[in-house]
């Protein structure tokens, strides 16, 4: 069964930009664990340095989407201005529930939840396109790590695990280990 491992800005954030020995060490860890780590196309943005080129540059994640251990997601259905469309996908719908949670649990409603959001629908994308799956998400937002344990199950999708770190710097020293990127049975 595949494990796929979805990570938040912040846990990038925290590991700082290539060349990092963290990031080397999530490498070497997402080796041995045989998987990669997967991060929603808001996020990629987020992280990117759009400076003065056309297109952006991302000094946290461009090394090891060439090397092949981290993927970036296809941008995900739905615009927050459009609002929920109850005969829409799972995956749209995922993450305007999710979008709906931070901002009821948020003391700052609307500002980067929606963006947060697309760790849930990309979860949810990700079950979807696959038989046999299991997701273990990654944040430093409690709320956030709340959303990506409820929310899929409301799919009827089971096999997820959310980690959260606490305090964030933990992610430095935690995240970039097998045991963070593989399946323990809960």
């Amino acid at each position: 069964m595949y494990t796929a491992n979805i990570a938040d800005t912040v846990m990038f954030r925290n590991m700082g930009k290539f060349p990092s020995p963290h990031l080397e060490s999530l490498k070497r860890a997402v080796a041995e664990a045989e998987t990669e780590i997967w991060v929603p196309a808001a996020v990629y943005h987020e992280l990117a340095d759009t400076g003065k080129t056309d297109s952006p540059v991302n000094p946290y994640l461009d090394t090891a989407i060439e090397e092949g251990w981290l993927r970036v997601a296809t941008p995900l259905p739905g615009r927050r201005t459009d609002g929920y469309d109850p005969s829409a996908g799972s995956v749209e719908k995922a993450r305007f529930i999710a979008d709906e949670f931070l901002n009821r649990q948020s003391k700052y409603p609307e500002t980067n939840n929606w963006r947060d959001a697309a760790l849930v629908a990309l979860a949810v994308r990700l079950f979807d396109e696959n038989t046999r799956i299991r997701v273990i998400t990654h944040t430093a937002d409690e709320n956030l790590a709340a959303a990506c344990a409820r929310i899929p199950p409301e799919f009827g999708y089971y096999d997820i695990l959310s980690r959260y770190y606490n305090p964030p710097q933990t992610a430095k020293s935690e995240f970039p280990t097998v045991e963070r990127l593989t399946w323990d049975e809960p």
